[in-house]
């Protein structure tokens, strides 16, 4: 069994998909068919389950995936640690952030990242939905606030606060809140699935829940629909602050502080060895923002199952 073997092995068992698997490693369904058929004559035992429409892994695949596993990281692992020491950190690397993220601030930071890092090349797709760092074939995922993913490494890069804003032209017309309270009365332009909105003032909290016409689950368009004076947004004080600056939006409840973990940070394999090129990847991240933003950083923590 060699290296390739198993690694076509394990990404077939992750994607359940040859044609997929094959065009992430530059192979025809029919080889990847062919050297899973040759491994398991090698192993005397059949690894998946197979018909014209899906494969899956049988129980003895799953025995084998555990192992193989091990085996990857180790291998991947030596490569790391051999790397650091023989050369610049090179090679490809595969990001995910949310779209409103990846079209300003992160933008501006992998530009200037490529610019010191001549021998990395960067794929990022922007997307809000969620995505798995294993199925997807993710170095890393840049996301607000802290994701459910268990058994990542979490590294906070920056924060992103929230303000309450609105139109002159909305505040015209339905008036302006004086209080969280008043919000219930309003609408309010919601992101995802959220309808209730948190506040904190002098150490006290009030939370109130929150209506409206317009739902999204991209807070781009949500800014866009505040400025044409579709109703109240809460959003990242950062994106919308050239537009309060301009007076396309107003501030409102500048005395209350929003109560929502938005933090921005990276989201990464747990692994003791990590790759060069994502080491210096993140370490520049966290630079840059710190710089960009004035904040300090904090170090990695891993994400555990509540």
């Amino acid at each position: 069994m060699d290296v390739q073997d198993m690694r076509i092995f394990a990404r077939v068992a992750a994607v359940q998909n040859l044609s997929s698997v094959g065009n992430e490693l530059n192979l025809t369904p029919g080889t990847i068919s062919k050297r899973l058929q040759a491994l398991e004559k090698d192993l005397g035992a059949k690894l998946f389950d197979r018909n014209t429409r899906s494969i899956r892994i049988t129980e003895e695949g799953e025995k084998l995936l555990a192992y193989v596993e091990r085996i990857l990281v180790e291998i991947e692992g030596a490569r790391a640690a051999i790397s650091a020491n023989t050369e610049q950190p090179r090679g490809r690397l595969r990001v995910s952030a949310p779209i409103s993220l990846g079209a300003g601030a992160l933008g501006n930071a992998i530009c200037a990242f490529m610019e010191l890092h001549k021998e990395i090349e960067i794929q990022i797709d922007l997307t809000d939905r969620p995505v798995s760092l294993q199925e997807e074939g993710y170095d890393v995922v840049i996301r607000r606030g802290t994701p459910a993913n268990v058994g990542l490494m979490r590294k906070p890069l920056s924060p992103d606060p929230q303000v309450i804003v609105a139109s002159p032209r909305y505040l015209q017309e339905f008036g302006t809140p004086t209080s969280p309270a008043e919000l219930a009365g309003h609408f309010c332009l919601l992101h995802g699935d959220v309808t209730t909105w948190e506040f904190a003032r002098k150490g006290h909290r009030v939370s109130v829940r929150v209506t409206g016409r317009l739902r999204s689950d991209n807070s781009e368009l949500l800014h866009t629909a505040a400025l044409a004076g579709m109703g109240i947004v809460r959003t990242s004080k950062w994106r919308c602050e050239p537009s309060i600056k301009s007076g396309y939006l107003r501030r409102l409840l500048p005395q209350y502080e929003c109560v929502v973990d938005t933090t921005i940070c990276a989201l990464y394999p747990n692994s003791k060895l990590m790759l060069p090129k994502l080491r210096v990847f993140l370490d520049f991240l966290a630079e840059w923002f710190r710089d960009a933003r004035g904040t300090g950083n904090n170090g990695p923590e891993l994400l555990h199952m509540k």
